[in-house]
C-alpha cells in the first residue's frame, strides 16, 4: 500500500469551503501553478503548507489525513 494525495477530495473540500483553487493559492501565498504541480505529485506539500490549507479550509485532522496521506492500493 502506498500513500498518495487525494486530489478529488481536496477539490471537493475547496469547493465546500466556497473557494476556488486559485483563491486558495492566493490566500496561502502560493503561486497557482505551484499548487497545481503539488496536486499532481510533481512536488510535495510541506507541513507548513498543509497547515495553512487546513486552517484556510477549516479541515479537521482526520480530513487532512484522508486528503494528504490517503492509502492507495498499488
Amino acid at each position: 500500500m502506498m500513500k498518495m494525495f487525494d486530489q478529488k477530495r481536496f477539490k471537493a473540500e475547496v469547493a465546500l469551503a466556497g473557494s476556488t483553487l486559485y483563491e486558495l493559492s492566493e490566500k496561502i501565498g502560493m503561486n497557482a501553478s505551484t499548487l497545481y504541480r503539488k496536486m499532481n505529485g510533481i512536488s510535495d506539500f510541506t507541513r507548513k503548507e498543509i497547515q495553512e490549507i487546513r486552517d484556510e479550509l477549516g479541515l479537521d485532522a482526520n480530513t487532512v489525513d484522508q486528503i494528504f496521506f490517503a492509502d492507495v492500493v498499488a
